[in-house]
């Protein structure tokens, strides 16, 4: 099948086993993709018909809403909103309200892009709570599936601790987790990414592969097969390659945390991934004329002009939103 050769299963099966507390199949439970851009595509074609809904808590990646609707879906957002700490929360009456009878998948990304938020326990048992019972009222084969987009999970340098969603109660057989090396080892041109979960859900995935890509580069599987469990040993100083990944990323958000309150750029918090999203309100009427022509949004315009003629790039946040955001928040990375 699609499962990839055993090396690199064997150890994803293993470290999944821990994160989980249970027993995972190298074989069965693991699908090794292109890439975690791969596996997303795949475990929604194998997940969706025709119409199938899926939530999107928002802002959202902008890659979800196009394979979506690649995979013959609907995207559905869950519009989170910012406390008066700056942090993103997603309201389950909010999420409540998203459901539908045709809610298939809900995508829960932890740590967030573009937000850099990573879910408390407390916020991700709500979720679990919300599926579980919705899944009451469901015929099986009908649940409403998690995919839980992980792939900044080595990527946590605030108070929060990753937690994978799989692992919370009832939670096992309905999820699909999605993740990669690219992020952990900033190493996005190897393009390995994988799925784990239950066997019922993986079969289709591990079936629609070879439709898609033969298996993902050998010698890539089996360098990530070492690399795993290598960096679990101690690196410059600190007890593992994680451990310093984390304290790495947790200097670079405050250098420029500090360096964006400077140029009078409000940060919001972020405590995962690599990114920190500022409200550029303040600086919209340093922008010469040339670059509001309307056509185009206020963080557009802004990055457009940052690029152009301060030579930095930032990416605008309209296309993580449904609608035309309330503020300009920009996503700025370290």
């Amino acid at each position: 099948g699609g499962g990839g050769p055993p090396p690199l299963t064997t150890v994803l099966a293993r470290r999944y086993g821990v994160h989980f507390s249970r027993d995972v199949d190298p074989f069965d439970e693991v699908a090794v993709t292109v890439g975690a851009t791969q596996a997303l595509l795949v475990a929604l074609i194998a997940t969706l018909d025709k119409g199938s809904e899926v939530i999107l808590p928002e802002p959202f990646f902008d890659l979800y809403v196009g394979q979506v609707a690649l995979a013959g879906g609907v995207t559905k957002p869950a519009p989170m909103t910012v406390d008066g700490d700056g942090e993103w929360r997603l309201s389950e009456d909010t999420l409540r309200k998203a459901i539908t009878p045709k809610s298939r998948v809900l995508i829960v990304n932890s740590p967030h892009n573009p937000t850099g938020k990573v879910f408390s326990r407390e916020e991700l048992e709500t979720i679990a709570r919300v599926v579980r019972e919705e899944n009451r009222n469901r015929l099986p084969g009908d649940e409403l599936l998690v995919i839980a987009d992980e792939v900044y999970k080595y990527v946590c340098h605030g108070d929060e601790q990753h937690i994978h969603f799989a692992s919370l109660q009832d939670m096992n057989d309905i999820t699909l987790t999605v993740s990669s090396a690219g992020k952990t080892f900033s190493a996005t041109g190897w393009q390995i990414g994988w799925i784990v979960g239950p066997r019922h859900l993986i079969q289709p995935c591990q079936a629609l592969l070879p439709y898609l890509q033969f298996c993902a580069p050998t010698p890539m599987q089996q360098a990530l097969a070492d690399c795993l469990d290598e960096a679990d040993r101690e690196y410059e100083g600190e007890p593992s390659y994680y451990a310093w990944l984390a304290k790495s990323y947790a200097r670079k958000r405050r250098v420029l945390a500090d360096a964006l309150r400077a140029a009078c750029v409000e940060p919001l918090p972020s405590q995962g991934g690599y990114f920190v999203v500022g409200d550029v309100s303040n600086l919209l009427e340093l922008m010469p004329d040339e670059y509001r022509d309307g056509s185009v949004a206020a963080d557009w315009a802004f990055c457009r002009w940052l690029a152009a003629e301060h030579g930095v790039v930032a990416i605008p946040s309209s296309p993580f939103f449904t609608d035309e955001p309330s503020r300009p928040l920009v996503r700025f990375a370290f």
